[in-house]
């Protein structure tokens, strides 16, 4: 589990790096604006690999979230057994 959280990270970080530099620094947003369509390659990649980071942000919220509800759940159950004796 801690491996996938971590790809997703760098991968969620990747696609978004790559998305803004493509969005505005080879000039997705100004094509995009100015031109009703069809687009360049740059406004259509830099639109899936947003998408990706989308995809890998919500990976590593699950995974971060389900672990910590499993974990708090190991502690009730600890505290549970400790309380009636076990």
């Amino acid at each position: 589990m801690k491996n996938t959280l971590k790809i997703s990270k760098w991968l969620m970080l990747a696609c978004f790096a790559t998305a803004l530099v493509l969005w505005l620094g080879f000039g997705g947003r100004s094509e995009f604006i100015a031109s009703d369509g069809p687009y360049s390659p740059v406004v259509y990649i830099s639109g899936w690999l947003a998408l990706a980071g989308l995809i890998a942000a919500t990976v590593l919220t699950s995974g971060f979230f389900g672990g910590f509800m499993s974990n708090t759940a190991k502690r009730v159950v600890i505290r549970q057994g400790m309380r009636r004796g076990k």
